[in-house]
């Protein structure tokens, strides 16, 4: 069949053959225009200039892409089988061109990310040591702060970079999504609840609160938890920062719900954690940008290395652990 011969042609390219980036963009643009004038126009050349492009091309692989008349153009067999195969090699050959373009511009630059204090000690250091390794003519800025101003940093543009509790419906903001974790109640060594595998917020309402305040969004899903199980406990201290909470935890003056990822602050101040239940509170962490214009090449390799570095390293928070609530 002469479907199969073509084919077999295409498929049996010469090594010797110099098919140019032009001749395929020539025959590309003839073969979605169908006409040799108008693609003379999309390529800024004489038709004729075309017309020579073309022939070289067919001279290359030896077959006719075209039946050409005074009016119309139109492929061959030959030429629509060519056709596909000559967009993708356009195709790759203009994202290799992207990348490596991309590759150069991360060379130098500067990227400024927003966390939370706890994120901010326990995660993103390694992260931006990590980085810097592998892109050392970028300056790494790390500003730690409440997780509340955070979004607004972002949309003002005072970062590239936010990284928190991902919250639905975010005016002005893209977000993907890092990693899964839970809440925990932490008390210090030797108080009672530790002799517990797991604590119920009931359980935990019983005791003195220590709690981040009421904007905080760790303090909202907290809160939430206490209603769903039909109570409204009163704090008896608030702290801005999760890391003073942990001090007055192991101070004996309460106990607390944070993030799982306080564990990795909590151990080192005599304060232990066990799973919070019924209900069982999970939450996503991930990273936001403003979506109304595009982050620098700096800033997208580092929310690219960042999203790796937490696929790959198994000491950030486990995701939500499967734990009886009922």
């Amino acid at each position: 069949m002469q479907s199969s011969d073509n084919q077999n042609d295409l498929n049996d390219y010469s090594p010797n053959m110099h098919i140019t980036l032009r001749q395929i963009k020539a025959f590309l643009a003839v073969a979605d225009t169908g006409a040799f004038a108008r693609a003379a126009e999309r390529m800024h050349v004489s038709p004729s200039a075309l017309s020579t492009l073309v022939k070289e091309l067919e001279a290359q692989i030896g077959l006719k892409l075209f039946h050409r008349s005074t009016r119309v153009v139109h492929l061959t067999e030959a030429g629509a089988e060519f056709r596909p195969l000559a967009r993708k090699a356009l195709d790759d050959l203009e994202a290799a061109v992207a990348g490596s373009r991309a590759l150069a511009q991360v060379k130098r630059g500067r990227v400024t990310v927003a966390a939370s204090i706890v994120v901010a000690a326990t995660l993103l250091p390694w992260v931006m040591q990590s980085f810097r390794q592998r892109h050392p003519g970028i300056q790494c800025i790390l500003k730690d702060g409440f997780e509340e101003t955070i979004r607004d940093q972002v949309r003002r543009g005072e970062v590239d970079l936010g990284v928190g509790t991902l919250i639905e419906g975010e005016p002005g903001l893209s977000e993907v999504t890092l990693y899964r974790d839970h809440l925990v109640a932490l008390m210090p060594d030797g108080h009672p609840l530790t002799q517990r595998g797991s604590v119920s917020w009931r359980e935990l309402a019983q005791h003195p609160l220590v709690c981040l305040p009421e904007r905080s969004p760790s303090r909202a899903l907290a809160d939430d938890a206490f209603e769903a199980a039909g109570l409204k406990p009163v704090p008896a201290y608030e702290a801005t920062f999760s890391s003073t909470l942990i001090s007055m935890v192991a101070a004996g003056m309460g106990v607390a719900a944070l993030p799982v990822n306080v564990r990795q602050l909590s151990g080192r101040a005599g304060v232990q954690a066990r799973m919070l239940v019924r209900p069982t509170v999970k939450r996503q962490m991930g990273v936001y940008w403003r979506n109304d214009a595009a982050l620098t090449p700096a800033a997208n390799a580092f929310l690219k290395h960042l999203q790796s570095f937490v696929r790959t390293n198994r000491g950030l928070p486990d995701e939500a652990a499967d734990v009886d609530s009922r």
